[in-house]
């Protein structure tokens, strides 16, 4: 099977490699195995290869922490999750191979018709842009935010959330080809 791998923290390009590796076993009691239809590539990937993210994996280890994917089995004892659905991988459960284990308590389990390529995305950015608006301003319906960079992931996030909450935004992207893609 194939995955990505860190075999050295350093500059992603030169400690990141495509390599085969052991396909993982059966699910033990409590666990899923995952095939990973998407997995995306966060800063914090690569802040993970640089040596500078909060974790630091014995390596050589495979990378990636967000990712969705099809349930191809489960263990004993896992009754929420059947073969077939599709979840968001579990933060902590490195997502850059054809497959994965994964607990089964920590899988979120999606509807059937959801583009796997956006959910491959929920794990990280808007729990971000949640915490944005929640944690670290007290906003009032009416409010106005300025943000930038608001066409990624989390700044996109953040127009969707403020929107539900009633707060305005002011957006500012790079790029005036970028303009549509930040409106929500």
């Amino acid at each position: 099977m194939q995955a990505i791998q860190l075999t050295k923290y350093g500059e992603p390009e030169e400690s990141l490699r495509l390599a085969e590796i052991a396909e993982p076993d059966h699910p033990q009691p409590g666990q899923i195995l995952i095939r990973v239809e998407y997995a995306p590539i966060n800063d914090n990937d690569m802040l993970l290869a640089l040596g500078l993210y909060t974790i630091q994996p014995k390596l050589p280890s495979v990378v990636g922490n967000e990712g969705a994917g099809k349930v191809l089995a489960v263990g004993d004892g896992v009754h929420d999750v059947k073969i077939g659905d599709r979840v968001v991988i579990p933060l902590g459960v490195f997502s850059w191979a054809e497959k994965v284990l994964a607990p089964a308590e920590k899988a979120i389990v999606l509807p059937a018709d959801i583009d796997p390529r956006q959910a491959a995305m929920l794990s990280i950015n808007p729990p971000a842009a949640a915490l944005l608006l929640d944690e670290f301003v007290s906003l009032k319906r009416g409010d106005w935010i300025v943000q930038n960079a608001s066409n990624s992931g989390v700044g996109r996030s953040v127009i969707a959330f403020a929107k539900q909450k009633g707060v305005r935004t002011i957006n500012i992207v790079r790029r005036p080809e970028l303009i549509r893609s930040s409106k929500i």
